[in-house]
């Protein structure tokens, strides 16, 4: 039950330093897995879900992308907590079986004189009660919109690799992804467009700082040039095999393989140091654990305590031994 305390103490102390943080979460938010069974298992991961909803709408949410698992509920049931929510909820390729747009596609939110476009998106899954489009169709159907009223653009995409792979292959203008779907933690976002996954279990809270002095010009992502430039570095050093002056291209002259990964090495290297070096806007982030020496937001914890009461009325399972609930509501994607 920590992680949603937590991070909204997280939060609340980045708003008393004036950060005014955008807080932005990518989907799989409500619900463990996309399919639920009936009775009271069910009816207990729907409290869960609404604890979250609260939970947020009491900390804060600038914007909220639904993915596969959020609809584990029901059409109506997300729709529900859509309604009594006070953050929107965004999609640009699901729609209801008549082809409307379920929720709004984007929004453009005003941040320190920035207007940041925010688009929600979602790879294809199977769904009785809804359709979902083409991703990469829906998305670049509805970009230029949103680039025309923002000077950032940030995509919450709860997606597959191939559609990250299929998207990167577009020349989109977006400058930033957050993606979900994914159980692997970003420790950077590449050397393309920045794209972070924050995991599955909501134990981690990404935290973003967007340095930007030319709006017309991409943001590089310092963590991939620096762990680049070591990663490779180190690899090439090992190659050395203990001599550290030695010439690589002399030792492996008679092995083309080997030279090979040698060029792509160095390519990568030179890379890295090109955009580390010409960098004018730039990001760089922090991994902030909702561990124990994270305080317990006292207003989020009487939501919580008011969810349990709930979970007591229709008989289901209470708290394990480590104080969580069955489909504890920490798990999700924070950023």
């Amino acid at each position: 039950m920590g992680g949603l305390a937590r991070k909204a103490t997280i939060l609340e102390q980045l708003n008393q330093e004036g950060v005014n943080p955008l807080v932005l979460d990518a989907g799989d938010l409500l619900f463990k897995k996309n399919v639920l069974d009936p009775g009271v298992t069910l009816d207990v991961s729907k409290v869960n879900a609404e604890i979250i909803i609260d939970s947020f709408n009491e900390m804060g949410c600038d914007a909220f992308s639904p993915g596969s698992k959020d609809f584990a509920g029901g059409l109506d049931f997300i729709l529900s907590q859509y309604k009594k929510s006070t953050f929107p909820f965004l999609s640009c390729n699901i729609t209801n079986k008549t082809g409307e747009l379920i929720f709004e596609p984007y929004v453009v939110i005003e941040k320190n004189n920035i207007n940041v476009g925010i688009i929600g998106l979602t790879s294809v899954f199977d769904n009785n009660e809804i359709e979902i489009l083409d991703p990469i169709t829906s998305l670049r159907n509805i970009l230029k919109e949103v680039s025309n009223k923002s000077d950032i653009v940030i995509l919450l995409f709860n997606s597959t690799q191939q559609d990250l792979t299929k998207l990167y292959n577009n020349d989109f203008d977006i400058d930033m992804i957050l993606s979900s779907r994914g159980r692997t933690r970003s420790s950077d976002g590449g050397a393309g467009i920045p794209t972070y996954i924050a995991g599955d279990r909501g134990k981690l809270l990404y935290k973003f700082d967007l340095n930007i002095v030319d709006k017309d010009l991409p943001f590089i992502d310092l963590a991939w040039c620096e762990n680049t430039i070591k990663r490779v570095g180190d690899r090439l050093e090992k190659m050395k095999q203990g001599n550290p002056n030695v010439d690589l291209m002399q030792l492996y002259k008679s092995d083309q393989k080997t030279l090979n990964r040698i060029y792509g090495y160095q390519s990568q290297l030179n890379q890295a140091n090109q955009l580390l070096e010409n960098a004018i806007n730039t990001l760089t982030f922090e991994k902030i654990e909702l561990g124990k020496l994270v305080f317990d937001e006292p207003n989020i914890l009487k939501i919580v305590d008011k969810g349990k009461e709930k979970i007591r009325e229709i008989g289901g399972p209470m708290l394990d031994d480590k104080g969580r609930l069955p489909g504890d509501p920490h798990h999700g994607h924070n950023h």
